[in-house]
């Protein structure tokens, strides 16, 4: 049954790539061109296309007429169609260029972006609502000269700048005004260079206000990386505000509900400090939250210069942002790369697991190959279009909400005022073996960005890593158990009477301003700190104390096999029941959600086999992030699986001819038998 009208509607997206061809505009040929793309785009049932190419837009900016008429003609053919049009691009980043060898690479390798850059000379002459480009620019903190960005060959602006914000809102309004498009990203208002930026004027001022003191030197060890002085977590504190006053100044000038979305890399690893990067400070003026599901989906796992994280890494990274999402009342999009119908069919269903709407892309661009050697692929859409026809007919699958028997909390108080929450191996560590622990073991559980104060969303509560608690989250603490709520606390803990046996360095070395992705794997007294193992106290008679009631803690720290067994004990003891019960569901990951009329459970396969395109791979002039994925096939996956229900069930295997069968083993007890090497099941669950 088809009731697309009665449920919220989703969007299914896709990238609109623009190539040097696309800008000789306007012409008859590319005129012809968009109106093809549009026609597939809509044969294969996406309902939006998002700008990618011209990334770095005020490299364009003496272009914006011609590249604005290109975006109006394109959202018009796509309007006529039933179809919208956002526009992507970085506000900040800006190629720059000393070299006719840096120009060379940054074109050659950088092909996504359609990295086109003036000369220095021009770029010092160039304006833009009454002030100079060249005053908005980020400053080194170690220089105090304009920060220069290797990894992108790039200057950026500082998004703190009044007149730089200023500025880009003007912008703005002449895109939306210029173009009809239907909705924005506004992506990389964050710290790319960690510690490296900002020192400019703004920035400085900003900290003086707050403190009365200057911006130290680079060798004042007494604040750089010393979380023991409070100005230093100011100065933390100061880059992470940044995000939401450029975000709240971008809505301000916005239609209303108007779509946006900004960067989507998690908040909860050893980088979000560094880079000033938290989903609820883009959510500030974001009304869309997004996943960058980066890197190859499924992962390849035998080529060491692309990105190959597992499914489960993109699973738990994303639940932080979800909730933050959620606690908002913003949407998730997940964007993910492929060029085969075999990753476009993983990248389509982890989204829907995490239930966010899809963005599927290629990056062709990255690939290193011949324009004749591009061709022999599919096109950007074909391949995703088993996934959305098959969303598009069943609708009633994925208007729902998650369904958690467990919160595991995230302590920002450690992450933004410790060093612990800075490391690879701290707060970072604790929470992403937390999330996985309970993934894996098929427990439905989600991020807890505040402590609840009741048992309404979940009645047990997970505590890692929390070496710092304020006096409001020992209360919070204190209301949820006193609700009738279990609390298990484990690793540092700041909770009173925990006497945490942890003990983490706050001050770091005399070279901690120097982390930078490009200096954090030449250095080996940064590889000391920031990948060492923190050292363990002695924990031969650790075990689980109840603190106060209802309060539990342990000091052990996770993957530790014995905390692991008797942690995962005691949240069977005290997690809320699911309205369903699953068994034999081994290779699986689980997503428990409830619809209008029932429940849905969806199920991914967790490893795969996957092969590659090997004669194009040999050829490639560059290998970077992503491999053509040809194969992805599931390995040990359950082909039997017991659903406990009275309730009717049907099956969905979207990307299998064969269907599932079920028989009915007992009064409550169904078995369903899956086809072979079945990577992605759904079951709805209905009166």
């Amino acid at each position: 049954m088809n009731n697309e009208s009665n449920t919220r509607k989703c969007e299914r997206f896709v990238s609109w790539w623009i190539k040097w061809e696309d800008l000789n505009w306007p012409n008859a040929d590319n005129l012809d061109r968009i109106k093809a793309r549009a026609d597939l785009i809509a044969k294969n049932d996406a309902t939006a296309a998002i700008i990618f190419g011209t990334h770095f837009r005020w490299d364009w900016m003496p272009f914006f007429e011609i590249l604005h008429d290109y975006f109006a003609t394109v959202a018009d053919e796509l309007h006529q169609r039933g179809l919208k049009l956002y526009d992507h691009h970085s506000v900040n980043l800006v190629h720059r260029y000393d070299t006719r060898d840096e120009m060379r690479n940054v074109i050659l390798h950088s092909q996504p972006h359609l990295p086109f850059s003036p000369s220095r000379e021009a770029a010092a002459t160039w304006e833009y609502h009454g002030s100079k480009l060249n005053s908005w620019r980020m400053f080194d903190t170690v220089t105090r000269k304009p920060l220069y960005y290797p990894q992108y060959t790039a200057e950026g602006f500082c998004h703190r700048n009044p007149e730089f914000i200023e500025a880009y809102c003007a912008y703005v309004k002449k895109l939306i005004a210029d173009t009809g498009i239907d909705g924005l990203m506004d992506d990389d208002t964050v710290h790319y260079m960690h510690f490296r930026s900002c020192a400019c004027p703004v920035c400085r001022a900003a900290l003086k206000e707050r403190t009365g003191m200057d911006l130290p030197l680079a060798d004042d060890t007494e604040f750089w990386g010393n979380w023991e002085n409070p100005a230093w977590k100011e100065w933390l504190a100061l880059r992470f505000e940044s995000c939401a006053i450029f975000q709240r100044a971008v809505r301000s000038v916005l239609p209303p509900e108007f779509p946006t979305m900004s960067c989507g890399g998690p908040s909860t690893t050893a980088y979000a400090v560094p880079k000033g990067n938290e989903a609820l400070d883009f959510l500030q003026g974001c009304n869309l939250q997004n996943l960058e599901l980066c890197g190859n989906l499924p992962p390849y796992k035998h080529d060491p210069v692309t990105w190959n994280n597992p499914i489960l890494h993109h699973y738990v990274g994303a639940s932080y942002n979800a909730s933050a999402a959620a606690r908002t009342g913003a949407h998730c999009v997940g964007g993910g790369y492929g060029f085969t119908e075999p990753t476009a069919n993983i990248i389509w269903a982890l989204n829907k697991c995490l239930g966010a709407d899809c963005w599927f892309s290629t990056l062709k661009g990255r690939l290193g190959l011949s324009s004749a050697d591009l061709a022999t692929l599919p096109n950007d859409f074909d391949p995703i279009g088993r996934a959305y026809r098959f969303e598009k007919s069943h609708p009633e699958l994925f208007d729902s909400t998650p369904i958690q028997q467990a919160g595991i909390y995230f302590s920002h108080e450690t992450r933004d005022h410790s060093s612990y929450g800075c490391l690879h191996k701290g707060l970072p560590q604790d929470f992403a073996q937390t999330q996985s622990l309970l993934a894996e073991a098929g427990i439905a559980c989600g991020t807890a960005i505040e402590i609840p104060m009741d048992t309404r969303d979940y009645q047990l509560l997970l505590v890692p890593g929390a070496e710092l608690m304020t006096e409001r989250e020992v209360q919070a603490l204190r209301k949820f158990t006193t609700a009738g709520g279990k609390v298990l606390m484990f690793g540092p803990c700041g909770f009173p009477g925990a006497n945490s046996p942890w003990s983490v360095r706050q001050k770091i070395g005399d070279d901690f301003w120097k982390i930078t992705p490009e200096t954090i794997n030449k250095s080996p007294q940064l590889q000391q700190w920031i990948y060492e193992e923190i050292p363990s106290p002695d924990l031969s008679k650790a075990q689980w104390s109840e603190l106060e009631p209802g309060l539990f803690y342990h000091p052990g720290r996770l993957p530790n096999d014995a905390l692991a067994q008797s942690l995962l004990q005691l949240v069977r003891q005290y997690l809320r029941p699911l309205p369903v019960q699953l068994d034999a569901t081994n290779g699986y990951l689980t997503s428990f959600r409830k619809e209008a009329h029932g429940y849905v459970i969806h199920l991914l396969a967790k490893e795969y086999d996957t092969d590659i395109d090997h004669h194009l791979d040999e050829i490639r002039t560059h290998r970077t992030r992503v491999n053509i994925i040809v194969k992805a096939e599931p390995i040990d996956v359950s082909r039997v699986i017991k659903i406990h229900t009275t309730l009717s069930l049907e099956v969905f295997t979207p990307f299998q001819e064969e269907g599932a069968n079920v028989s009915r083993t007992s009064e409550d007890t169904l078995a369903i038998s899956l086809p072979e090497k079945c990577p992605y099941v759904i079951l709805h669950l209905h009166d």
